[in-house]
């Protein structure tokens, strides 16, 4: 059964809250936010202030271990193959929104257009605010249903929402999907993530 996205989220406890908003601020820059809720959504950053990003100016680069190196703008990257996706988002914090509709490019046809060298095992994603970034292994990235996404229930991500993108990865919390998405790095050491560094699960498979 499908769920609008005024459905209210799973409540976590304010004893629970407390406690992660007290150890993320104690955790170095930025800390833990929370900011409003947006559609069903908390609205978490560590970015300050949140990035406000020019749709003009804007470029995402594709680069480190690859033959082809990008970079895109908004429109170039609007104009390749699209598809549209439903899934549902986790929080860690223990909240979620069902069946949430995205748009956007696969990461599959990215990683295919840079064409990655064969040694490049790992993925790391920026935001625009050069405070967060996540990293993946290069398989975990490849799932299908991975999405650079830059449209959220037909509309275009609104700037709380990481516009103009972010990344979906429906398998993992929603920690590993950095919004304001700017940069992508083919690599082959694993980088650690903002969360991860603070001793969060380098791969947060939702069970």
């Amino acid at each position: 059964m499908s769920t609008s996205k005024q459905d209210s989220p799973i409540q976590i406890s304010r004893r629970r809250l407390f406690g992660l908003t007290t150890v993320g601020a104690g955790l170095g820059y930025g800390g833990y936010r929370l900011l409003s809720r947006s559609g069903g959504f908390r609205i978490n950053t560590v970015e300050r202030p949140t990035p406000a990003v020019d749709p003009v100016a804007f470029r995402l680069v594709v680069d480190g271990a690859v033959e082809r190196p990008l970079t895109l703008t908004l429109d170039q990257l609007q104009s390749l193959p699209s598809v549209k996706q439903v899934s549902d988002f986790h929080c860690v914090e223990g909240w979620g929104v069902d069946n949430v509709r995205w748009e956007g490019v696969r990461f599959q046809t990215i990683a295919e257009m840079v064409g990655v060298q064969p040694d490049a095992g790992f993925v790391t994603f920026y935001s625009e605010g050069d405070v967060y970034k996540d990293s993946f292994a290069r398989g975990q990235a490849l799932l299908p249903d991975v999405l650079v996404a830059y449209s959220m229930w037909e509309r275009p991500l609104e700037q709380k929402h990481g516009y103009p993108l972010r990344l979906v990865m429906p398998r993992m919390y929603g920690y590993k999907g950095p919004k304001w998405l700017n940069r992508i790095e083919f690599v082959k050491v694993r980088e650690t993530g903002y969360w991860e560094r603070r001793g969060w699960a380098i791969d947060a498979w939702i069970k």
